[in-house]
């Protein structure tokens, strides 16, 4: 299946050097895997390999303001549930993992748009409050916080943040309750060119953005932890088998991208067909109305020069008593 999704692919220093508007000239620009496709995420972001410095150093930029201390150390968890991992094409629901202050962090990247994805991301977590839960009257309800990171490849919100912090709060402001965190991140809506990249936020929202796009690691993130994103992303690296996986989930990807973007077009289509048809049907109301209102005072007019009654005008023509004064006062009689 050919798509015609456009990806612009850059240099290190942001400058586009060409366009791949197929999967396979898109294989063949690019120097480094998408950061935001299933198995380069999971890969990237391990927490149980040396990979966690980068996932550490993701979440506290993240969160920052948000969790009660900066995270030091992590380490995968099983899945406490078995419905809310639900994995597919359009949504990766994979990394769970566990802080050294027992937090529980869940991290999720949609690559398309999804209803209701704030709901989403409180079901899941809920799941997971849930599962701390302990039978017997002793139980005192000493709940570990969970934390939801949601990183999507579409826009939500109205305005033009393009991070979105909460939990649980007073209408003034004031936190309640730790148990509850969460983090929304639109990424189409960061728009920062590489030169103005400062924070560590900034170098890893330009990463899980442009990554795939890159031909080299930019000298802005040398000697910080996310050289090791560049080292890991890097597809000459990856041995045959997970070059293929990454193929086949960026086909995939891509695949998803033009049925997307194929029933949105039809959907538009089909919107502005309805449009015309409707705006057609309303213009030609509206003319016939027009034209038999100007025959009407036409009518009037020479029964107003024929001296006819004011009453017996009106009911021939319709027309308002107010609309024959007008038509006799232009007419000049008295």
């Amino acid at each position: 299946m050919e798509n015609n999704i456009v990806a612009e692919t850059k240099n290190s220093h942001g400058e586009m050097i060409g366009e791949a508007k197929t999967f396979e000239e898109y294989k063949g620009a690019g120097v480094f895997a998408d950061l935001l496709l299933d198995r380069t995420f999971k890969k990237a972001f391990n927490p149980d390999t040396q990979n966690k410095v980068c996932l550490i150093a993701l979440l506290n930029a993240v969160l920052e303001g948000e969790i009660a201390s900066p995270i030091v150390d992590v380490q995968s968890r099983n899945k406490e549930y078995s419905d809310g991992s639900n994995e597919n094409r359009t949504s990766i629901f994979d990394l769970h993992c566990i802080d050294s202050a027992q937090r529980r962090f869940i991290i999720e990247v949609q690559i398309l748009f999804q209803k209701n994805i704030v709901n989403r991301s409180i079901y899941y977590a809920s799941q997971t409050i849930i599962a701390q839960g302990q039978r017997g009257k002793k139980y005192n309800y000493e709940l570990n916080p969970v934390v939801t990171v949601v990183i999507m490849e579409f826009n939500v919100f109205a305005d033009d943040r393009y991070i979105r912090r909460a939990k649980l709060r007073e209408i003034n402001g004031s936190c309640i309750s730790d148990t509850l965190n969460f983090a929304f991140v639109e990424l189409p809506k960061f728009n920062k060119p590489l030169d103005e990249l400062e924070t560590t936020l900034d170098k890893a929202l330009y990463a899980l953005k442009n990554m795939k796009n890159m031909t080299q690691m930019p000298k802005q993130y040398a000697n910080t932890v996310f050289e090791l994103l560049f080292s890991t992303a890097k597809l000459a690296k990856l041995s045959k088998e997970e070059q293929k996986m990454i193929d086949e989930a960026q086909k995939a990807k891509w695949d998803e991208y033009a049925i997307h973007k194929a029933a949105i077009d039809s959907g538009l289509q089909q919107g502005l067909e309805q449009g015309l048809e409707q705006g057609l049907a309303q213009g030609l109301a509206q003319g016939l109305e027009k034209g038999a209102n100007q025959k009407a005072r036409e009518i009037a007019k020479k029964m107003l020069l024929k001296n006819e009654p004011i009453d017996k005008i009106i009911d021939f023509t319709e027309l308002s008593e107010a609309d024959i004064l007008a038509i006799k006062a232009s007419l000049g009689q008295s």
